[in-house]
């Protein structure tokens, strides 16, 4: 089953997530939660292992979201971490955090997103979990073809 966890921004849907987590044996994917400065880093669920993700300042190896700056490379390594889980198969839930403007501008976890969504196939032993900001759920399942899904809040999730 693909879950699509909506919530608008700076609403919990990270934190619900992370303690979430403990209720399954095996999760694997990502969460960008707020770190230091609230500045958000990339969490790999399956090592525990912190990328940063967001910077102060823009360069030449950012992409800048509204007033938000993040590092080309991290959303590289996001890319490739939920690739590489997906392509093992050995999770119960597969977490997206999160899918937004990036994504439907073919940047940020694109390349996973897609991948993944595409290659899906539905199992109720595998599943999918993507976070997307509320006014952006029609988009995203738009713009990947999603046919079957369910919308969840984080105080539902599965």
């Amino acid at each position: 089953m693909i879950y699509i966890l909506a919530g608008d921004i700076r609403t919990g849907k990270t934190i619900a997530l992370a303690k979430w987590l403990g209720t399954w044996d095996k999760v694997k994917g990502i969460l960008c939660p707020d770190g230091a400065n609230d500045l958000r880093y990339i969490y790999n669920i399956e090592t525990a292992e912190r990328h940063a993700l967001q910077v102060v300042k823009g360069e030449d190896n950012t992409i800048r979201v509204g007033r938000f700056h993040f590092l080309k490379d991290s959303f590289k390594l996001a890319n490739y971490i939920l690739i590489k889980a997906f392509d093992e198969q050995d999770f119960e839930f597969l977490v997206l955090d999160e899918l937004g403007k990036l994504e439907l501008n073919g940047e940020g976890l694109h390349q996973a997103s897609d991948y993944i969504i595409n290659n899906y196939k539905s199992d109720d032993q595998k599943n999918l979990l993507l976070v997307v900001r509320t006014n952006l759920v029609k988009d995203i399942i738009a713009h990947y073809n999603i046919k079957s899904f369910q919308i969840v809040a984080k105080e539902m999730l599965p």
